[in-house]
């Protein structure tokens, strides 16, 4: 009797292809979600600096002022900042005593009040139909300009209000 052949079917060898296509495809999705998630957070890194570069020299040096400003990182990069001036807050009107109890009210004399500004930058980046935006939004004290009539009418005077008993 003739020895008998070893060896692998047609139709195990097709399976064995077919098993390690579908291994091979998984394993190139896998990486691609890597590498995109990866160039994604490097985008979203180096937004994060960009912003931080010019959020941190608004107002030193030269003021800030009400408006809306925009430019470029480089090439890639678009930037919107708003910068908008917050309302100051009123100072606490005399409580109105009862006619045994006067009633004072001293505002705190102390530093100049400060004009608070609200900072919004925007970055964007991307094609015509995907892109991405980054929003940072922080807030900004500055002194009074003291040349500026209007930021000096806005500061509030240290008074004192007394009831006296009638």
């Amino acid at each position: 009797m003739p020895p008998r052949q070893q060896g692998f079917t047609l139709v195990e060898l097709v399976a064995a292809f077919v098993i390690f296509a579908i291994g091979f495809g998984v394993l190139l999705q896998i990486l691609s979600t890597c590498l995109h998630t990866t160039a994604q957070s490097t985008d979203y890194t180096r937004v994060a600096l960009w912003a931080q570069s010019l959020l941190d020299t608004q107002g030193v040096g030269d003021p800030l002022h009400e408006g809306s400003y925009s430019g470029k990182f480089d090439d890639r990069y678009r930037w919107q900042l708003n910068v908008q001036k917050m309302p100051a807050e009123q100072p606490a009107q005399p409580v109105a005593g009862n006619l045994n109890t006067p009633a004072t009210q001293a505002a705190p004399v102390g530093p100049p009040a400060m004009d608070l500004y609200q900072l919004e930058l925007i970055v964007s980046w991307g094609g015509y139909y995907l892109t991405h935006n980054a929003r940072f939004v922080t807030l900004r004290a500055q002194s009074p300009d003291p040349n500026d009539p209007a930021s000096l009418l806005a500061q509030p005077t240290p008074t004192r209000t007394t009831q006296g008993r009638q």
